[in-house]
């Protein structure tokens, strides 16, 4: 049996009021229909399709919520969930089963879209839905079942009766259906005053043929959807501790994880620490027996092992085995801590290499530089990159010594063993094994 996913995402999220596509608004660092489609992944549906208006399909932001070899079908108009699921049937042909799902029910878990599946399949049902019995039903469709205990409508709040309003199972909008089947239902459902046609008028068809099936998630967050900016918050509450107690049971310590912001698609290794206040986002990994200090913030980086960063922030880096970074210390786009390299407090590092044991003090600046190993950079040291036109590189070779608050006026090179004294500004290359000092530097290890 084969089966295919399909994510209703053309809505306009009018109550997010926000100019930004409520499938676009992020939870944890991923946009909620980039939740919805790993979802399905990590559930074992490969065959996805994203349904969209055609002017959101278009934009940048849209193709970057989503990951590889996800289709994506125009909704021309805004006609209804039954009109945006017949969007995608020729992308679904080859398949079973289709699972169709919303674009803001994230708190679904991949086990509950298996273990649906799996009751499709085996109760030979035409429609299966998912519904959540849920704390407070205000608002949502009910659920109205039959004496055995199957579905045979979902309602609107307005159409309930005063029994079904006291029922808190609610529809969670995610479905499994009959591939070969669905559509011809599709075909007969009639539209509401509105002029949109429901899908949830699917299920009453499957009912009339006694085919319908429903799985009861008792977890009331299943059914905690994202309509406005209150409940997009209270979604990212609920991921976010999801994802930080994930990580708990796999070994990592968190000093105080209500206050430790971890998004998803984030490794990390055993024994590792992170302090409170800490923000790590998105396809970063830090390795094994990791200390990381308070209030810092990793994005798109690699943290190796053994590694520490104590308050700093570190930006699309890669920090090496046993290497560390200093309170309140920058590392911007582009930057490599060799192993065992070391930077202070309050520097700044850009699009540079650091060698394997080089040491770059505090209040420093170093961009678009490439230092060897064994270097150590003393306090106050800039490389001067930028002439206002263009930005140029520095190589400092290895067991070079720079001293303290020395200005590297680039291009410029400085050899291997070579020294500056302190508070020189270098404007030429230093020979290795030199010693230069002054404004301008000279030669002096001949003096």
């Amino acid at each position: 049996m084969t089966t295919a996913g399909i994510i209703l995402a053309a809505g306009k999220g009018i109550r997010m009021r926000s100019n930004v596509p409520k499938a676009l608004h992020k939870v944890a660092g991923v946009a909620l229909v980039g939740h919805v489609v790993r979802i399905m992944r990590i559930a074992g549906i490969e065959d996805i399709t994203v349904v969209a208006s055609e002017d959101f399909a278009a934009s940048q932001e849209f193709k970057e919520a989503l990951l590889p070899r996800v289709s994506v079908s125009i909704q021309a108009e805004q006609l209804g969930t039954a009109d945006a699921l017949v969007a995608a049937k020729s992308t679904v042909e080859g398949a079973d089963t289709i699972v169709v799902a919303p674009n803001d029910m994230i708190l679904v878990t991949d086990e509950l879209v298996r273990h649906v599946i799996d009751t499709h399949t085996d109760a030979g049902a035409l429609a299966t839905l998912l519904g959540a019995q849920v704390n407070d039903a205000s608002g949502l469709g009910r659920i109205k079942l039959d004496s055995s205990g199957d579905p045979e409508a979902v309602l609107e709040e307005h159409e309930a009766d005063d029994d079904l309003l006291r029922s808190n199972l609610i529809n969670t909008a995610w479905y499994c259906f009959d591939n070969n089947w669905v559509w011809d239902v599709l075909s007969t459902i009639q539209p509401a005053d509105t002029g949109e046609a429901y899908l949830p008028r699917v299920i009453e068809a499957a009912a009339n043929l006694s085919r319908s099936h429903i799985v009861v998630s008792r977890d009331p967050n299943t059914g905690i959807g994202v309509n406005d900016r209150v409940q997009l918050s209270n979604v990212e509450r609920i991921t976010r501790q999801r994802t930080n107690e994930a990580h708990m049971r796999s070994g990592v310590t968190l000093q105080d994880p209500q206050t430790t912001y971890i998004d998803i698609d984030v490794e990390i290794g055993s024994d590792t620490t992170i302090g409170a206040g800490t923000h790590i986002g998105t396809r970063s990994s830090i390795g094994s027996n990791v200390t990381i200090g308070p209030n810092t913030r990793i994005s798109l980086s690699h943290i190796g092992d053994n590694a520490t960063v104590d308050g700093a922030r570190v930006v699309d880096s890669v920090i090496g085995d046993g290497a560390s970074v200093g309170t309140n210390s920058l590392l911007r786009v582009g930057t490599e801590l060799k192993p065992g390299a070391k930077v202070g407090n309050l520097a700044e590092i850009k699009n540079s290499v650091i060698g394997t044991g080089s040491h770059v003090s505090h209040f420093s600046y170093v961009g678009d530089a490439t230092i060897g190993s064994n270097v150590n950079i003393g306090a106050g040291t800039i490389t001067c990159n930028y002439d206002g036109k263009e930005k140029h590189p520095t190589i400092i070779e290895d067991e070079a010594l720079i001293g303290s608050s020395t200005m590297l006026i680039a291009p410029v090179t400085i050899g291997k063993g070579a020294r500056t004294g302190a508070g020189s500004v270098v404007r030429i290359d230093v020979v290795a094994g030199d010693t230069v000092a002054g404004v301008p530097a000279k030669s002096i290890k001949s003096k």
